[in-house]
């Protein structure tokens, strides 16, 4: 199994979990050890290619009291709710 294959099944993990959290407060956890706790967002959009796909962002994002941190999902490590 590849690298690049491992890297689409941890991101996969973490995109589901992030779906499903969106809108609550969560603790996302990030690599390099830092936690941001607040609301979250993250949510699909309707692709243009192919008919019928989805498209998943590569971010998420945290507002931590009134500002608003974009987070790459290959620099979190987990996410639990707040």
């Amino acid at each position: 199994m590849s690298r690049t294959i491992l890297f689409d099944e941890y991101t996969s993990v973490i995109r589901d979990r992030a779906a499903a959290a969106n809108g609550q407060t969560v603790a996302v956890n990030l690599v390099g050890g830092q936690t941001l706790t607040g609301t979250h967002a993250y949510a699909s959009a309707a692709a243009t290619y192919p008919a019928g796909g989805i498209d998943w962002p590569t971010v998420l994002t945290v507002t931590v009291s009134t500002k608003a941190h974009t987070v790459r999902l290959d620099h979190v490590s987990s996410i639990g709710q707040g």
